[in-house]
């Protein structure tokens, strides 16, 4: 189980500089979806089927087809210029530290405290996977999972908006 986790583990962090390291869109765009396809076998790992089957299914499979076909319809390589030697190198490296800093900090004050939550393993077997993601899912998230829904829908369209309006 240690190696198969360090074998995806690898395959995330490879994964995740590839997002962020090329530059063709549609290179980090396929990079997300073998970034989202790793965290689909870590849900399996962690014997969350149904989050697996959604991860593969909504995540790595729809919105990321309409990640792309918008990349595709946009035609990014007309509009990108990138300057050697500019400051965002600075700039990524300062947030980069700020981030690890608080990250540490929420790791070492909450994370490993090893504390159980309201959804324990015994709360999970008695009302089932699916029966209790669902109702987090419903009740107590709801409005987060609206939000984001209405954000893809908006970039979405603001996207095929803009690639019309360069048609014209």
């Amino acid at each position: 189980m240690v190696v198969g986790f360090a074998i995806v583990a690898a395959w995330e962090l490879v994964t995740a500089v590839g997002v962020v390291a090329f530059r063709k869109p549609m290179y980090n765009a396929l990079s997300l979806v073998a970034n989202m396809l790793g965290l689909a076998v870590l849900f399996l790992m962690l014997n969350a089927q149904f989050l697996f089957a959604a991860q593969i299914i909504v995540y790595a499979g729809a919105v990321m087809v309409l990640f792309v076909f918008i990349i595709a319809l946009m035609n990014p390589e007309a509009d990108i210029s990138f300057r050697p030697g500019g400051t965002e190198w600075v700039y990524g490296v300062v947030f980069g530290v700020i981030f690890a800093a608080l990250l540490a900090a929420l790791l070492f004050n909450r994370g490993l405290t090893g504390r159980p939550g309201a959804f324990t393993p015994e709360v999970i077997a008695a009302a089932g996977n699916v029966q209790t993601i669902g109702t987090a899912l419903y009740t107590r998230f709801l409005f987060p999972v609206e939000v984001t829904s209405v954000l893809l829908l908006v970039a979405a369209v603001g996207a095929v908006y803009l690639a019309m309006r360069r048609i014209r």
